[in-house]
């Protein structure tokens, strides 16, 4: 496994996942259609804040999903989602280098279906 290092637009939120990126997602829930980022799943155990949780905002249901943006910039930074046992961090892949995504088209992740 690899480990990527993460960060908004402005730099003030800085995070890091291990994870082998070999698969992205795009959800079709109401929230993630107009904020239109490709998302990849990392377990919570492998994604590490570094910097910034100060600058984080929420927004969202804690019965389903938080939705983690920087408040200086703007950028949708991750997403905590509770799938019942097994938590884990949905990250904007577009945080990361642009050459992550090189090869790898996006599936559909059905979060409609989920609310």
């Amino acid at each position: 496994m690899t480990t990527h290092q993460g960060h908004c637009h402005c730099g003030a939120v800085r995070f890091e996942m291990d994870s082998a990126v070999d698969s992205a997602l795009q959800c079709n829930c109401s929230f993630c259609i107009r904020r239109g980022t490709t998302i990849h799943r990392v377990p919570a155990d492998n994604f590490r804040l570094l910097a910034g949780e100060d600058q984080l905002n929420c927004y969202g249901s804690r019965e389903f999903s938080e939705h983690y943006f920087c408040r200086t910039c703007g950028i949708q930074c991750l997403s905590r989602v509770n799938f019942g046992d097994e938590p884990v961090v949905m990250v904007n892949l577009g945080c990361f280098d642009p050459d992550l995504l090189a090869g790898i088209e996006p599936s559909l992740f059905d979060g409609a279906s989920k609310l």
